[in-house]
């Protein structure tokens, strides 16, 4: 195929999206909370099922360790 041929295509696709976008109503939600951050010095109660659950979800495990190993994307 031509490179120009695709490139129409893929412009001609973003562009009906972007008519279909327009088309869509919607209406703004405001959510108003008494406080926006965490205070780092109040310690929350750890979930006492998250070891288990982390576990049953780990591929690779060793003892008490889950094994991972570092993307290849990463240096």
């Amino acid at each position: 195929m031509d490179e120009g041929k695709i490139k129409q295509q893929a412009k001609d696709i973003i562009d009906n999206f972007v008519s279909a976008l327009e088309k869509i109503e919607t209406t703004e939600q405001l959510v108003e909370r008494k406080e926006d951050r965490r205070h780092e010095n109040i310690p929350r109660e750890a979930d006492p099922d998250f070891h288990k659950i982390m576990f049953e979800n780990a591929p690779n495990k060793k003892g008490d360790c889950i094994l991972a190993e570092k993307g290849k994307w990463t240096k």
